[in-house]
């Protein structure tokens, strides 16, 4: 296949042509005036760490003595090092959050899930709370403990991993104390006169994958569900076509759903106001925008790449942000709009911004006055200037948490949801699964690498699982529409998402499951935990293969040393910075297979990449006798 066949999605090269000709410069654009120096960026061993330097595309040794390979490999360190703090940073916030519920300092989030309090309270193995409160606070104790404890494994991880994977990280000497620490000990290990080890770096970087799941990602996400509901299966609209000409828009942008929620409260409060028009259209952004959409049905209204463009319809009166993921040059789009953008949190401001901190004691009484700030920022619009183009937003089914996804299963095989799983995978019916996960990058036409990709997976008859923007990216193409002609996809596959459609009463099931943002992948590892136990095997030994096929954040690198801990095979899509050390290389995509069953694999084409990950999934059928 040419890639001259791929069919670029209409609303973003509409909107892209757009913002040009207002003179917005975009991430394409910038792209292209930065790409040679991010192009030649993998094959450079550049090092800044101290005075003596910079030691810039070093060829044999810096100044000290380091070689390339450790230069290479203390870089790596350092980004992992980012990516990690970014996702404990969000666990730190919201368990802070919890422990306001559970002590009654702030009030403006009730307990929505018992259940899953329950099921978190007696997995981390504490006792002697009476009441939901009181276990709300032991709960955010526990995972606070984990962030800082200087010595001893994080309760979460003895919860989450199993108990093999423990064993072997212990004998490996990767085994993590306390979130905080490790990444103080991580930066501690890059600094100068420090660890000139390149094993022991990389391995280093291997323990930060742990800290970014066990005390990151999976506390994110178990009080996100706690606070603001389990995600259930449901359909919303995707693409920036869900912003109305007709109504207040206001885009909730960001990555920690908190804030956002209680806008949506007071945007739902001011429409139920039969006075109040024209009416508000709260739509979803980035993370947050996924998250909100799991869990209240908000339309989505773009990815990273798409932040601009929003902006460029002249038609959205606010922009709220969080943290992660704002890219700074929205300012300079709202410049020539009346949009207004308000940053909300002191790690993540921008200049240019108006600054309204959140305060979890005062959220209902912030969320209202973001929503006033919208409101009487209409009257600013020039309708004018509004351009929309003129296509339907795309469908998407989604909300397949953990325990969405085995309910669904039950419904097929009533007591046995894991062996209605495994049962297909068995004969076949599902060759493998694979989770597509991640950014969107502007180094191809916008969407290439991850539809193609996916298309070539489902119609293989594997079965896909997305967090993060990749699912945005398939919904526009339709990969997350539930077609009952299930037209593209493998016929076994189809078959069987047509059982579990019919046992739950649907039409249809995309062959694709989108199980929510990029801090919401500890579902998948909950997922394969229950498989591998299922079957008496390690997660190392599953049909089953990681990809990030645009990667671009810095979480993504400790989510990538996390997977390959885990035994999974993982494909990227962009070569890291690491090709100026054939060492760091080989260890990467190598070495590390013999250590703990996973490793790295980088190919930017997405139908050899495809291609890779089916005979990887047919390799593991083989070994298991399947």
């Amino acid at each position: 296949m040419k890639k001259e066949k791929f069919v670029l999605d209409p609303v973003t090269e509409e909107m892209h042509k757009r913002a040009k000709e207002l003179g917005i410069r975009t991430v394409w654009e910038r792209y292209k005036e930065n790409h040679a120096r991010s192009k030649d960026a993998p094959f450079q061993a550049t090092c800044m760490t101290c005075q003596q330097g910079p030691c810039v595309d070093v060829k044999r040794t810096g100044v000290c003595g380091m070689n390339r390979d450790i230069i290479i490999a203390k870089n790596l360190v350092s980004e992992t090092t980012i990516g990690a703090s970014a996702h404990v940073g969000h666990a730190r916030r919201i368990a802070n959050i919890l422990k306001g519920i559970g002590d009654g300092t702030v009030s403006g989030y009730p307990i929505i899930d018992h259940g899953k309090l329950n099921s978190v309270y007696e997995g981390l193995g504490l006792a002697g709370a009476d009441t939901d409160r009181e276990k709300a606070a032991r709960v955010a104790d526990a995972i606070m403990e984990d962030l800082l404890k200087l010595d001893g494994i994080p309760k979460m991880l003895l919860f989450k991993a199993s108990e093999e994977r423990r064993k072997l990280w212990a004998d490996k000497g990767i085994l993590i104390d306390g979130g905080c620490p490790e990444i103080m000990e991580a930066q501690g290990r890059i600094a100068m006169g420090m660890d000139h080890d390149m094993e022991n770096l990389l391995l280093g970087a291997c323990r930060l994958g742990l800290v970014d799941a066990y005390c990151g990602m999976y506390p994110a996400t178990i009080v996100q569900d706690i606070l603001l509901g389990v995600p259930k299966v449901g359909q919303i609209k995707t693409n920036l076509t869900v912003i109305e000409r007709d109504k207040i828009n206001v885009v909730i942008h960001g990555h920690i759903p908190f804030l956002p929620d209680v806008v949506i409260r007071a945007a739902e409060e001011y429409n139920d106001d039969p006075g109040n028009e024209p009416k508000i259209n709260v739509v979803g952004m980035c993370c947050t925008g996924m998250e909100v959409l799991m869990r209240r049905g908000i339309n989505f209204g773009g990815d990273i790449l798409q932040q601009e463009l929003a902006i460029a319809t002249g038609a959205i009166e606010l922009v709220v942000v969080e943290i992660q993921y704002t890219q700074p040059a929205i300012v300079d789009a709202a410049e020539h709009f009346h949009t207004k953008i308000v940053t909300t949190d002191p790690m993540a401001k921008m200049e240019g911004t108006t600054y309204i901190e959140f305060e979890p004691e005062r959220a209902t009484e912030i969320g209202r006055e973001l929503i006033k700030m919208a409101v009487d920022n209409y009257a600013m619009r020039d309708h004018a200037k509004v351009f929309i183009p003129d296509y339907e937003p795309h469908d998407m089914m989604c909300g397949f948490s953990t325990e969405q996804l085995i309910e669904a299963l039950d419904n097929v095989k009533p007591g046995d949801p894991i062996g209605a799983l495994v049962d297909n995978i068995k004969n076949g019916n599902i060759r493998g699964i694979a989770a597509v996960i991640g950014c969107v990058t502007p180094r191809d036409d916008y969407g290439y690498r991850t539809v193609e990709l996916i298309r070539e997976l489902i119609k293989n008859n594997v079965l896909v699982v997305l967090t993060g923007c990749v699912a945005t990216i398939a919904s526009y193409w339709d990969l997350l529409k539930p077609d009952p002609a299930y037209t593209g996809i493998g016929e076994s596959l189809a078959a069987v998402m047509g059982v579990i459609a019919k046992a739950n009463g649907l039409e249809a099931v995309p062959p694709c499951l989108f199980m929510d943002s990029c801090v919401d992948n500890s579902r998948i590892e909950e997922v394969l935990n229950a498989v591998a136990g299922y079957l008496g095997v390690r997660i190392d030994q599953l049909p089953i293969a990681g990809s990030a096929p645009e990667y671009i954040a810095e979480k993504a690198i400790p989510i990538g040393f996390w997977t390959v801990s885990l035994g999974i095979f993982t494909h990227l899509g962009d070569q890291p910075n690491v090709a100026a050390s054939k060492r760091v290389v080989k260890w990467l995509t190598d070495d590390v297979e013999k250590i703990f069953g996973g490793k790295f694999y980088v190919e930017d084409d997405p139908y050899k990449s495809a291609d890779k990950i089916i005979e990887v999934i047919e390799d593991k059928r083989k070994a298991l006798g399947l």
